[in-house]
């Protein structure tokens, strides 16, 4: 036996179960022996050999439940029953079939602790399990659990292999893969089919590819192809026509993805070919047929609506949501959205019944009536109810047959519900709608009109009745316009428009006319009505309409566009005619935001209509009075000089400063005005705007509350400025720029402690430029970015080599504009910049203005939390000089206070600012925030700060801003003087010692 067991070793997959299945039956006359292993979860058996009294028979798969089997697999042992194996499984049927007396089980395993398959034997008598199959089946074992796993995987890849194939050929989609390097393809079996290559062993090549091609599709499909491998920004996918040898025309949509490797360069691409010709096919039809659904979408009345009861997902059509009188819903639940415009008591007997026919299992129709709610209906009388009808019935069930959808249709049912509820008073009704209405009969004569139409046309009804209705005709429209009415009627049913009718005393107005065709159930025409309205207040609307198209509607003065226009106007006047020259003002309201932020923006606008009133107080002409946009003004001043302008400037300031109420709030605002004259500022409308607005911008700069006149000189600084710009741009571009450093002092001990960063320019044109002048340049320009970035990396750069000199405790202090913060995400972090150049994040303080971090405290609190959280210690500048220093220090919770230098230069001579120094630093001691004081420049000053307790100092007292050797110098020297220190302190102890 062990020497049968061991060629069985040597045995693999089906060879090895049949023999194993032969020895069990020759060595011990079992009747059914089979192998299998657990399938479904191992709820089931799938034999891998089965043998019936010696001959191999076809393999079967069966349930585990019922079964001895089962009883292996959830002991992990081996079951024996020795006889009467039928009774003690009954739902086993297949014993029953085989005649089988006695049964052994067998679990079999592989790697796991868990069996993998089992091996049975089946005998037609009683049988005593003998030690020797036990010892047979443990040997072979583990064999057989290895080789069912095989299998089992060789199943599944088989399986998925063809299901691939399956699915690519259901779909009509191949696959295929390039790869760029060796030049080779490959391509599934589906590609072959869609290019209608008999031959699978055709070695797919680009070459053939483009054979493949249509001629007169394949250069550009080819340029796409080569487009897509040569860039990343070019995509494959495409439709393109293959030609056949048969002469066939197929449509291929393909796509594709370019895999590159780590240096970016295309090492194979991947993609797939659809056959899409089934498509093209059908377009016309799909078109026509499109066509034919949305006609029948106009004609039909009803909606339509589908509901997945288990998914609560709520299908509509279009009609289903303009039934409701709104447009269909982007986002949201429709369900949710179509329940809020019904009326709450109906909803709540709709829901009701609803869930009755739901648990009633209804297989008849399911409707009900509802309300839909007034602010639905646009354009409707707020008295007037709009009813509606919804019927549906269940077009799917579960299996316990349960409603799992319901489809059917909602229509509006207003109109056969007021007949219902008011067919006593139809004619009450009719007579006093506020429509006029008219019908005819079928030869196009009036039957009935009812009051309004009366009342509107002057026409009694028993005037008119039997005529047509062109005797209400205006004359206006030709004969082609009734004829295109009458075609338009005849093909569709319905006409609507506007009509310009007479009334009986010869007055024409306009109409806003809808004719329908009435038909009885053979379709034959019986009636048509015609309902109308006089829209003359309309006409009047469009003209209030074509007023505002020129004028502002909050102020009543005229708009930009308009104001514009007039203004080229009046320059081609002046200039044809010669006459005087004339200017503009330019009027921009003082610090209107806050207005706006205290008392709301209704508010505001009072405060414009206000300003709108004295500026028509002042110019009588108000057609030369512009709301230029939000608070700014304009005034055409014809005929008028500068000096005269700037009279009528005065005037305008004086007037608008004056206080004044609104809404029992006293108001008191002012206006900057800049003023333009024409030729000297400028030509043109947009220049003398332009220079006027610049002049104010000038004024505003200046104070406020005053007047500015144009001149060259404002250009001039206006072209120094960009001639600025254009030269910082190039030093930040070509490094010209350089970082000093200003020591930071110890307070008691007279060390160095830290060094803040400070940028310094020296220009080719102009020599030494102050921060002061150009880093407000390089802020309005948008430079500033720039500038913080290159500040912050040569900083690094230089205080790495501080460190790297011994000074490992000196830190930097590096300014970083707020502005630079508002685009943080779009700049490299400062952290990853410090951790780039290897410093620890508590040597580089940030440090940042206090009267700009105030004002945007909510866009930069978030970015200097993570600053804190990640180590790096902020620093508060210019504290002080803030309108509220205190919230500041709440707000963002700075690690140091730099005291500005104007308190520190007045401490001396002014007892306030002494009292506000010793305030700030005692307030903090008190939260734990260092203290720099800033500006420090005499002894005076430094013995003061030192009395108050202030932590640090900084200022020429000690020493400019200088470069990086010089700073290296002093921290060399504060060294050496700190060893002299030491050995002076080592004398005087060791004469101590002596004595």
């Amino acid at each position: 036996m062990e020497a049968i067991i061991n060629e069985l070793k040597w045995l693999g997959g089906e060879a090895l179960f049949e023999a194993t299945t032969q020895l069990l039956y020759k060595h011990f006359g079992a009747t059914d022996v089979f192998i299998g292993y657990f399938v479904d979860g191992n709820t089931s058996i799938q034999t891998l050999s089965y043998r019936h009294r010696g001959e191999i028979s076809d393999n079967f798969r069966y349930p585990l439940d019922g079964t001895p089997c089962s009883d292996v697999r959830c002991l992990n042992q081996i079951c024996c029953y020795s006889a009467n194996i039928q009774a003690l499984f009954p739902r086993d049927t297949a014993l029953k079939d085989l005649q089988a007396e006695a049964y052994v089980g067998i679990p079999v395993y592989a790697k796991k602790s868990t069996p993998e398959g089992i091996i049975v034997c089946l005998f037609d008598k009683p049988f005593e399990l003998p030690d020797e199959l036990v010892a047979v089946c443990q040997s072979l074992s583990y064999y057989l659990g290895v080789e069912m796993q095989y299998s089992a995987l060789l199943e599944r890849q088989d399986q998925l292999l063809w299901a691939l194939e399956e699915g690519q050929r259901v779909a009509k989609v191949g696959s295929w893969v390039w790869n760029l390097n060796q030049e080779s393809f490959r391509w599934s079996k589906e590609v072959y089919r869609i290019y209608g290559l008999p031959d699978e062993t055709l070695e797919p090549s680009l070459t053939l590819l483009k054979t493949l091609i249509h001629p007169e599709d394949r250069d550009w499909v080819l340029n796409a192809l080569h487009s897509a491998i040569a860039s990343e920004s070019h995509s494959y996918n495409l439709v393109h026509r293959t030609l056949l040898e048969d002469g066939q025309i197929k449509y291929l949509r393909k796509r594709a993805e370019v895999i590159r490797n780590e240096f970016g360069a295309p090492v194979q691409m991947r993609g797939t070919v659809h056959d899409v010709t089934d498509v093209y096919q059908i377009s016309a039809k799909l078109t026509k047929t499109s066509r034919q659904l949305n006609t029948a979408f106009t004609y039909v009345e009803e909606g339509i609506w589908e509901y997945d009861i288990e998914k609560r997902e709520f299908a509509t059509s279009p009609k289903f949501w303009q039934i409701l009188g709104r447009e269909k819903p982007t986002c949201g639940n429709d369900l949710d959205i179509w329940l809020d415009s019904i009326v709450d008591e109906d909803k709540e007997e709709g829901l009701t019944f609803f869930n009755s026919f739901l648990q009633q299992r209804h297989t008849s129709v399911f409707q009900f009536e509802f309300r839909r709610k007034q602010h639905f209906a646009s354009g409707e009388s707020v008295s007037k109810e709009h009813w509606l009808k919804i019927k549906g019935s269940v077009i799917a069930k579960d299996e316990a047959g349960n409603p799992v959808k319901i489809a059917g249709i909602q229509r509006d049912i207003t109109s056969s519900v007021e007949t219902k509820r008011q067919l006593s008073r139809a004619k009450v009704v009719f007579d006093n709608t506020s429509e006029c209405i008219l019908i005819t009969d079928k030869h196009n004569r009036i039957i009935s009109v009812n009051r309004a139409l009366e009342e509107t046309t002057g026409y009694r009804e028993h005037e008119i009745l039997g005529l047509r209705p062109n005797v209400l005709s205006s004359g206006i429209h030709d004969k082609s316009y009734y004829e295109s009415l009458w075609k338009h009627l005849s093909e569709y049913g319905h006409w609507k428009g506007e009509v310009w009718n007479k009334r009986k005393n010869g007055e024409i107005y306009p109409e806003e006319m809808s004719i329908n065709v009435i038909r009885d159930d053979n379709q034959e025409v019986i009636n048509f009505v015609a309902v109308f309205r006089d829209i003359s207040h309309w006409k009047k609307a469009e003209e209030q309409l074509s007023f505002y198209a020129y004028n502002d509607p909050l102020t009543g003065l005229v708009n930009r566009r308009s104001f514009a226009h007039r203004v080229s106007k009046h320059i081609d006047q002046v200039s044809n005619r010669h006459t005087q020259a004339f200017a503009l003002l330019f009027i921009d309201t003082d610090d209107f935001k806050s207005i706006n932020d205290l008392y709301g923006h209704d508010f505001g606008d009072n405060v414009l209509v206000h300003i709108a009133n004295c500026l028509k107080g002042i110019f009588a002409n108000h057609d030369d009075i512009c709301r230029y946009g939000g608070d700014e003004f304009c005034v055409l001043l014809p005929d008028t000089t500068a000096a005269e302008a700037r009279q009528w400037g005065q005037e305008v300031v004086n007037r608008i400063s004056q206080t004044f109420m609104i809404d029992g709030v006293e108001v008191n605002t002012t206006v900057s005005v800049g003023i333009s004259s024409y030729p000297e500022s400028g030509e043109t409308h947009s220049e003398l705007l332009k220079n006027a607005d610049y002049a104010m911008y000038n004024m505003k700069g200046n104070g406020r509350n005053g007047i500015c006149e144009y001149d060259s000189n404002m250009q001039s600084q206006y072209i120094e400025k960009l001639k600025l710009r254009d030269r910082l741009k190039k030093a930040i571009t070509e490094n010209a720029l350089t970082v000093h450093y200003q020591p930071i002092i110890d307070a008691d001990s007279g060390k160095i402690k830290r060094f803040e960063a400070l940028l310094r320019w020296f220009d080719d044109v102009e020599g030494f430029i102050s921060p002061e002048k150009f880093i407000p340049v390089a802020e309005k320009y948008g430079l500033i970015t720039h500038l913080g970035e290159y500040v912050l990396h040569q900083a690094c750069r230089d205080l790495c080599k501080v460190h790297q000199a011994g000074y490992t405790d000196i830190a930097f202090n590096i300014n970083r504009s707020v502005k630079e913060f508002m685009n943080y995400q779009a700049t490299p972090m400062v952290w990853d910049v410090i951790e780039k150049y290897g410093l620890t994040p508590d040597s580089v303080i940030i440090e940042i203005t206090e009267t700009t971090a105030s004002s945007e405290s909510q866009n930069i609190q978030a970015l200097l939390g993570e600053f804190k959280q990640r180590g790096i210690k902020v620093a508060l500048d210019d504290f002080g000089t803030g309108y509220s220093s205190l919230s500041s220090v709440v707000e963002l919770r700075p690690d140091i206070i730099k005291i500005d230098r104007s308190f520190i230069r007045e401490m001396e001579h002014s007892q306030d600012s002494r009292t506000l120094v010793s305030l700030i630093i005692d307030l903090s001691h008190k939260l734990g925030i260092q203290v720099v004081a800033e500006g420090v420049e005499n002894r005076a000053q430094l013995e003061c700060l030192q009395e108050l307790n202030c932590h640090y100092v900084q200022g020429f007292y000690y020493s400019p801003a200088r470069p990086l050797t010089d700073c290296l110098v002093m921290l060399n020297n504060q060294y050496e003087e700190g060893l002299e220190d030491d050995r002076s302190h080592d004398l005087y102890d060791a004469q101590q010692e002596e004595i």
